[in-house]
């Protein structure tokens, strides 16, 4: 049985490596290398680490939490469930097509054009040819030439900047998280003696980003050294039809509540043991995270309705009961509905508290 994988990021290469172990598998990859151009904060879970960690050792930096900052520069410390660590994107997805590439034939600058009949037409240094395959699996990012292919609906999209530079943090083993600047929210990863800074809007993060560089100026201590922007697709889609299926960016596999997709895009790939049964692998997938992803969604919500007065108001409630963080996992927003009762009982603004039950 012939799988023709399109693109060679984490999404493609995993999928390369689960399915070259059981069938002719070929990944195609757009740019020259894998993992280019970068369009990652690099911030994953613990827990997804340690199945990252078998293929790629990318790690960068440990995170024990978050301090969470309001506009008017109010702020609280706060440990969940789960701890963090920093990887370097680069590394993994070299690592990760390296891998793949055992299993799999892999073809680098080669672009998908589109397929018909079970054929799809490839480009490779300036000459079209087609390649067979009896599944098409689309991995190819947020703007995909696989989804645009056989018209999936696709996800809203966010655009996001990142910077690297150098930085005073509060602390270097926690990353800084931003409300009330976009209808997102901006952040700073520390790593080392410098840290990626990063802004995330529905709109045109550009001037957000700028207005967000002149509040931290007095901690941005050189010019950037690197700077990337990107797109974050938001919202997860019917990801099958008939024999292609999307997967990771191009199905919207992606928290919602902070951008990130390594996570629910390894838990794709685990129900990739269903494989060829497309519909099975959608059905285990939506059991497991369908719930995840509504709270996620829910979560978003609330970052376009509160105010900035409103996250001073939420920094002090959460302040005097820091202990409730214990019960939230960074992968897993449900862990959210255990609180929501809680926080029903001590938020004492009407105002905020119909915020919280019309987003709930």
């Amino acid at each position: 049985m012939k799988v023709l994988i399109v693109g060679a990021g984490p999404a493609g290469s995993l999928s390369a490596i689960e399915l070259g172990k059981r069938y002719d598998v070929t990944l195609v990859e757009e740019h020259q290398s894998a993992g280019f151009p970068v369009q990652c904060a690099g911030l994953i879970s613990q827990d997804c680490y340690k199945k990252l960690r078998k293929f790629s050792d990318c790690k960068l930096n440990e995170i024990r939490g978050a301090v969470f900052f309001s506009p008017s520069g109010k702020y609280v410390e706060l440990e969940g469930k789960s701890k963090a660590v920093v990887i370097e994107r680069k590394i993994l997805d070299r690592d990760l097509l390296a891998k793949a590439s055992e299993n799999a034939e892999v073809y680098i600058k080669t672009k998908f054009v589109n397929a018909e009949c079970n054929k799809a037409k490839l480009l490779r240094f300036g000459e079209i040819f087609t390649k067979e395959y009896d599944y098409l699996i689309g991995a190819d990012g947020a703007y995909s030439a696989v989804a645009k292919t056989f018209n999936f609906e696709r996800p809203h999209i966010y655009s996001a900047v990142q910077v690297l530079c150098r930085f005073e943090p509060l602390s270097n083993d926690m990353v800084e998280l931003y409300f009330g600047f976009s209808d997102f929210f901006c952040y700073a990863i520390p790593i080392d003696d410098f840290a990626r800074i990063g802004v995330i809007s529905s709109s045109n993060p550009q001037p957000i980003f700028k207005m967000f560089i002149r509040w931290l100026s007095d901690r941005v201590k050189s010019s950037f050294i690197e700077v990337n922007t990107g797109a974050i697709p938001i919202g997860l889609i019917d990801f099958v039809k008939d024999n292609v299926m999307l997967i990771g960016d191009s199905a919207g596999m992606v928290k919602p509540y902070t951008g990130g997709g390594l996570f629910y895009l390894l838990k794709a790939v685990e129900k990739l043991s269903y494989f060829p049964n497309l519909e099975k692998i959608r059905r285990e997938y939506l059991k497991e995270l369908g719930m995840e992803y509504k709270v996620g969604m829910r979560i978003l919500k609330l970052y376009s309705t509160l105010k900035a007065e409103d996250y001073d108001y939420l920094i002090e409630i959460a302040r005097e009961h820091s202990h409730l963080a214990k019960e939230l996992h960074m992968d897993k927003p449900s862990t959210l509905l255990k609180v929501l009762p809680i926080l029903a009982k001590i938020v004492k603004k009407p105002g905020i508290l119909k915020k919280l039950i019309f987003a709930f």
